[in-house]
């Protein structure tokens, strides 16, 4: 989404002035939710060439039967001004704060301060929690991007995207290469870009625009029919009138 401030809500972070100013400015061109445009962008910031994005077609295990095995991570885009999910998302908040959860250090999370980069920020998300498994080159620009944001908060790790030059031509590139023209940088995009992770057996939500990522549980069988399971309850029954949902996996290639 192009306006954060608006996006977070009261999860904005703290941030001094100066900062606050200078991330205001910043827009990135949006990626269109399409596995070809996510795979050139993944594979032009350091993504083997053996792994790819490819559409999750729906619910129905016969669809999810056509995601090739070996699904490492799921994209999920949606309409983030639905008031349904972000009532839900609100009462989530509340009831995580209260309730506390466990977060395996070893999950990589970062904030949102580029406004329109949810999508690039998705997709590191998923080579970032897939780069051990994928074997991300640690000389490629997100395999030097991870190395020098290793042990940041993900505010800092969030801030640091906003001067990561080599990541913003790829995505910027990237952009491009959709089968609709690509809007511009600070168009006011409502569709936004969340993505699903596993660590330590369990699976994450990771959302650069709230407070902090949401711990989804136990696996309980793989992690694309957890995702699924996940985002059906939580996303898509919560507004089932909605057709802006599309879903995509990160698989090893044919």
């Amino acid at each position: 989404v192009a306006d954060l401030a608006a996006a977070m809500g009261d999860e904005a972070p703290p941030c001094d002035e100066a900062l606050r100013e200078k991330f205001r400015k910043v827009h990135w061109v949006p990626l269109e939710s399409n596995p070809e445009v996510l795979t050139k962008f993944a594979r032009q910031v350091g993504m083997p060439d053996g792994w790819e994005f490819t559409d999750i077609f729906g619910f129905d295990p016969e669809l999810l039967a056509m995601v090739p095995p070996g699904c490492t991570a799921v994209t999920l885009l949606f309409d983030s001004s639905s008031a349904n999910i972000r009532q839900f998302k609100a009462e989530q908040r509340t009831k995580v704060e209260a309730s506390g959860q466990t977060i395996a250090p070893e999950l990589r999370y970062m904030r949102q301060f580029v406004g329109n980069a949810c999508g690039t920020i998705a997709t590191i998300h998923c080579l970032a929690n897939s780069a051990e498994v994928m074997g991300l080159p640690a000389d490629s620009p997100l395999g030097k991007f991870l190395a020098q944001t290793s042990g940041k908060s993900p505010e800092e790790f969030g801030a640091m995207l906003v001067d990561a030059s080599e990541l913003h031509s790829a995505s910027e590139a990237s952009a491009q290469e959709g089968q609709t023209a690509a809007p511009e940088a600070d168009a006011d995009i409502h569709h936004h870009f969340i993505a699903f992770v596993e660590k330590g057996g369990d699976l994450y939500e990771l959302d650069g625009a709230k407070a902090f990522p949401i711990n989804h549980g136990p696996l309980g069988g793989s992690l694309l029919e957890a995702a699924v399971r996940v985002i059906k309850a939580n996303f898509v029954d919560k507004d089932p009138e909605s057709i802006h949902f599309n879903m995509m996996a990160l698989v090893k290639a044919d």
